[in-house]
């Protein structure tokens, strides 16, 4: 679709608006296991492309594996280790904690097709990395010594090779990247209140819009229009056009790439007056759309259909909801009561977790049938 560009005058609009919320068409869904990887019980997806491919981890016997399933094929071990980010083309970032007594080493690789790439930089111990985009360039801070876990360094491996970025602190974060390679992240140094988040293009990086507070930043995603989301001292933040935009004086974005799709729709929650948190959709150019879905519950993410995924906890164990156009589905189980979604594509499918009537946790997807689905 269209990358489209958020103006101050549509940032203006996203605190101004009355509370909308358009009428729908219901859609049904249906759940199917993927299969696991033998020896290991427990399974749990963390993303899926619009290919239909998903990844996730395997555990319960031994350090955790990462797995791929790919349609109509069982699960593929991918290796030690936990799948952060997978691309439209199927590429798999995925990390692996190799730290010891005393030492904290953790180490990314790219999986492509069968082909494994070690992206670590020469010299460092702990590293972490997010998320890589459609050319597969993948961001990423690093401590400096296996003697510590502060993210002190950042780097981009693109096209074989590291590039230096010219930010360093103590606390280092690179959260997101998307396909224009525009990569945004936050700094909180190790003393002083000089927190900020920032964005990079090429090796220039520029630091955001101050919002209020003097706490650290978390930023969760950027589109390719440029827009960033994040948190900061329990508000929801929207960055465009240079302006910072408090969303939710009392709430938060998700915490995940797909909390923000490039229409400018934003999913997470806000804080009710008892303190509730209640799953929220900022849409462009409207003011929160509460989601009906009881609390405390949480939106985790949105396609660029619009479709929101989430979950709520109203009655004990995490039960898990889609909401299309004004209209909620409860997405059904493996006949536990434990049910949380992750992730979701624009054809249709979303893909989380699920519980079993014993218990055990198995990684999930659910396919929708609807006016909007994509065959």
């Amino acid at each position: 679709m269209p990358k489209l560009r958020m103006t101050a005058g549509v940032l203006a609009l996203a605190v101004a608006l009355p509370l909308v919320s358009a009428p729908g068409a219901r859609a049904a869904a249906f759940i199917t296991e993927l299969p696991g990887l033998p020896g290991h019980p427990s399974h749990r997806a963390v993303a899926v492309n619009d290919l239909g491919h998903v990844v996730g981890t395997a555990s319960g016997n031994g350090p955790s594996r990462a797995v791929r399933w790919a349609p109509g094929l069982p699960a593929e071990d991918l290796g030690g280790g936990t799948p952060r980010s997978l691309n439209q083309a199927g590429r798999v970032l995925i990390q692996e904690y190799l730290g010891g007594s005393g030492t904290y080493v953790q180490r990314p690789r790219i999986w492509d097709q069968g082909k494994v790439t070690d992206l670590t930089p020469s010299g460092s111990g702990y590293v972490v990395a997010n998320g890589i985009n459609r050319d597969g360039v993948v961001p990423m801070t690093y401590s400096t010594s296996p003697s510590g876990y502060h993210q002190e360094r950042a780097a981009v491996w693109r096209d074989g090779r590291h590039t230096s970025l010219p930010v360093s602190g103590a606390h280092l974060s690179l959260s997101a990247i998307n396909d224009a390679g525009v990569i945004v992240g936050s700094k909180a140094p190790m003393f002083g209140t000089d927190a900020h988040a920032f964005r990079c293009a090429g090796t220039t990086c520029s630091r955001l819009a101050d919002a209020p507070g003097t706490g650290p930043y978390s930023v969760t995603a950027v589109n390719e229009a440029g827009v960033v989301v994040g948190n900061r001292q329990g508000q929801a933040l929207m960055w465009a056009d240079g302006q910072v935009v408090v969303l939710a004086p009392a709430g938060g974005v998700a915490n995940s790439p797909q909390a923000l799709n490039e229409r400018g729709d934003v999913v997470g929650w806000t804080t009710d007056a008892n303190g509730v948190r209640r799953a929220t959709l900022w849409p462009l150019g409207g003011k929160p759309v509460d989601l009906g879905v009881p609390g405390p519950s949480e939106a985790v993410a949105v396609n660029d259909r619009g479709d929101v995924i989430g979950w709520t906890s109203s009655a004990g164990s995490p039960r898990a909801f889609l909401w299309r156009a004004g209209v909620v589905e409860y997405l059904s189980s493996l006949g536990g009561t434990h049910t949380r979604p992750v992730a979701l594509n624009e054809r249709g499918t979303i893909v989380g977790e699920s519980t079993t009537a014993d218990g055990t946790v198995k990684a999930v997807k659910w396919t929708l049938l609807g006016p909007h689905q994509v065959g």
